[in-house]
């Protein structure tokens, strides 16, 4: 009874021994841990010729444009996109986001040219179109977020400008938009997205304006304003975007009907109707309208013609002028 006592003492330690060597070996995490890749964005399209353009800041000067991006998710079987990350920019060599293997990816950009001076902030971010449930901060990083609220204005015109303190669906910026769908994440890659400007241009020039001013009213815009001795005002406005489609309003041949109605303020107080109609803008072109203006109402008219000058010339229309017929458009 002893020998069989001894034996078992002896056996014993070695069979725990053995048992703590195999749980030693095995791993502490997963084998199948997904892996991430950091990857950087990049913009192509009309967005690189905003660098020749005279209404961007001088060179050298502070960096006053404004990027918006919103990441969504989907399994790589499905068309199912969720938000992942946003993120709003000055720097675009900060636009740098790690995704997960296993995934692919959607991009939504906006890019509002002097943005900095033309879109209103708060404490809490930027407002309209960079918008977040607490505010789209300024901070140059991607923030990780399921929440739907983030984000989703980017595809629209919608702003809420710094020197009115109101919101416009088609204010005066100057903007471009842009998605890229599918991306599959692999090492060293990088996301480029295809950048369109969803603006257009208005220029109006007065005709025989010999006091007052001209009281220009477009439909969901930003009133502009020609002051006598002065003969023209022109801007750069972004398209409302009428349709659901993100991708509509950077179609070639997009563009907008906006109902447009000009007044002559007149030194003594009257209010002389010059014009009313809907007038159809074209994407990245500038129409420019003449004014004619007279002491009669029924003489008083508009006469759209094309220029060349910031965007490609735009159609020629005529409304208001002798013959023509008003239709009573309604701006608001």
């Amino acid at each position: 009874m002893k020998k069989v006592l001894l034996t078992l003492a002896v056996i014993l330690p070695m069979l725990a021994g053995c048992g703590k060597e195999e749980v030693g070996n095995n791993p502490a995490e997963p084998v199948d841990n997904p892996k991430e890749y950091t990857i950087s964005l990049g913009f192509s399209g009309e967005i690189t010729d905003i660098t020749e353009s005279p209404l961007n800041r001088a060179d050298g000067g502070e960096n006053t444009d404004l990027y918006g991006i919103q990441v969504y998710s989907s399994s790589t079987d499905s068309y199912d996109y969720k938000p992942y990350a946003y993120g709003l920019f000055d720097k675009k060599e900060s636009m740098v986001i790690k995704l997960v293997e296993g995934y692919k990816y959607k991009f939504v950009a906006t890019m509002v040219v002097d943005g900095k001076e033309k879109i209103e902030s708060y404490s809490s971010g930027y407002s309209f179109p960079f918008f977040s449930e607490s505010g789209m901060q300024l901070n140059n990083t991607f923030t990780l977020s399921t929440n739907n609220d983030n984000g989703y204005q980017l595809n629209k015109g919608k702003a809420r400008l710094k020197i009115s303190k109101e919101s416009f669906d088609r204010p005066n910026t100057e903007r471009y938009y842009g998605e890229a769908e599918g991306y599959i994440p692999s090492s060293d890659g990088q996301v480029s997205i295809d950048m369109k400007r969803v603006s257009f241009g208005a220029k109006f020039i007065a005709e025989g304006l010999s006091e007052g001013s001209l009281a220009i009213q477009m439909n969901k815009a930003p009133d502009m304003e020609i002051v006598y001795p002065g003969t023209e005002v022109q801007d750069i406005f972004t398209f409302s975007n009428l349709s659901y489609n993100g991708t509509t309003w950077t179609d070639e041949d997009y563009s907008e009907e906006v109902p447009v109605i000009i007044t002559w303020q007149k030194n003594d107080g009257a209010s002389v109707p010059v014009a009313s109609r809907n007038i159809t803008f074209k994407r990245n072109k500038l129409t420019t309208i003449n004014v004619k203006v007279t002491n009669s109402s029924v003489d008083n008219g508009i006469d759209i013609t094309t220029d060349n000058e910031e965007m490609q010339a735009g159609d020629t229309i005529v409304i208001g002028a002798s013959g023509s017929e008003d239709t009573g458009v309604d701006v608001n």
